[in-house]
């Protein structure tokens, strides 16, 4: 790849010696969607869905351009199947419960979860498994990390109302093939992905998936915080009621009753958070203008392996995954003997490296694994080579030490 993209993310000039390694947990934002944001904020920001002056309904009309854009690139039918929340943990949450208050979801009834599962994906389920009795069972994963689909027809019984699996592990990188999973599940089951970590990474197709409700996060995506995409299929919302509603989420109040607005605006009860949605605009018009996907998996792929030939010069450092380059993305979690990953994050810190350490959100793969913690690196666009090089040249110098 020719162009340097590290130009384009103001942080980088700002911090001139620092190799940002953390893109898994949030990615750094380029000047154009900075510049956006300052100019929204300046210019046109203010409160949506009942202003009848000029700037709330500029506000409102980017508002939904931003889902137009969402709808666009996950291959959605409809805006009123995009659903914003605030964060993973709040999607989830979102969903679970207001699928308990719908009945969706009784005494008994069975959840279906990889051992992989992030914990934004693991305790709404654990919460509901105290408050209604449902059950939960776990999908093991092979000796490559994938699902075993032998364990999945082994537990996939006529109790199973929901699966809910993630799309790409944050620990492994490994990309599952959830295709294989609609192709075996039953119409009395819901499909629930967890997209996060596959839409920054190459392009997600609802309908290829057929999942009912997927959703993910932007931040991870050159946008603001505080904007996750819940997706649900718009026949399902219509017989779902949101678990706790008020302002933008009612029509009509009465005496002693009231009616729920439109969708999607029926889940999305207060005053979202605008500046991020329409950061999103920027944010895509960034993606359009690097050819978006084409360029990211080529330039991933390649980083992929040049960082595990690099990694693997060290019999010391062992990787939570196979060493092949393929069905994957740039996540890797590691860890070294005798070394609690902690400190390794703390001293490659002190040189001002970013990784994670600790167990990621994943504390039941970890604890099927034997394992206590790792340390994990995730790239993205605005790494090089030489940020592997230098990455590599200080956990030698650990290593030595």
């Amino acid at each position: 790849m020719n162009k340097e993209y590290k130009k384009d993310f103001p942080i980088f000039k700002n911090n001139p010696s620092l190799i940002y390694l953390d893109s898994t947990a949030t990615s750094q934002k380029p000047q154009i969607v900075i510049d956006w944001i300052k100019d929204y904020l300046e210019n046109t920001y203010s409160s949506i869905h009942r202003g009848l002056y000029n700037i709330s309904e500029q506000s409102e009309l980017l508002y939904k351009k931003s889902k137009v854009k969402v709808l666009e690139n996950i291959w959605a039918n409809s805006i009123k199947e995009i659903i914003y929340t605030y964060n993973s943990t709040y999607a989830l949450n979102l969903l679970s419960s207001s699928l308990k208050i719908s009945n969706k979801l009784k005494k008994w009834d069975k959840v279906l979860l990889s051992i992989t599962e992030h914990n934004a994906n693991l305790i709404p389920w654990l919460i509901l498994k105290e408050e209604i009795w449902i059950e939960i069972e776990y999908i093991n994963v092979d000796s490559e990390y994938n699902l075993d689909l032998v364990d999945f027809k082994s537990k996939y019984d006529e109790k199973v109302k929901i699966i809910s699996f993630t799309h790409v592990s944050n620990v492994t990188g490994q990309i599952f093939d959830l295709e294989e999973i609609w192709k075996r599940k039953r119409e009395d089951t819901i499909f629930i992905v967890d997209a996060s970590q596959s839409v920054p990474h190459f392009k997600v197709d609802v309908k290829a998936l057929n999942c009912d409700y997927l959703f993910f996060t932007w931040h991870k995506v050159f946008a603001d915080t505080w904007i996750w995409v819940l997706w649900w299929k718009e026949k399902l919302l219509k017989d779902l009621k949101p678990s706790f509603s008020w302002w933008g989420a009612i029509w009509k109040i009465e005496k002693d009753s009231f009616s729920y607005a439109w969708l999607p605006d029926k889940f999305e009860a207060g005053t979202p958070n605008i500046t991020a949605a329409v950061s999103l605009l920027k944010a895509f018009e960034y993606i359009n203008n690097i050819w978006w996907y084409n360029v990211l998996e080529d330039y991933e792929n390649n980083l992929v392996e040049y960082f595990l030939e690099k990694l693997n010069k060290y019999s010391n450092i062992k990787l939570i995954w196979s060493k092949q380059s393929k069905n994957r993305v740039w996540v890797f979690s590691m860890i070294i003997d005798w070394f609690h990953s902690n400190d390794i994050a703390d001293m490659l810190a002190e040189k001002n490296i970013a990784v994670r350490s600790w167990k990621h959100c994943a504390h039941r793969l970890f604890w099927d694994i034997w394992l206590n913690h790792s340390f994990r690196v995730s790239l993205y666009i605005y790494n090089t080579k030489g940020d592997i090089d230098i990455f590599f040249k200080n956990i030698n110098g650990i290593i030595q030490k």
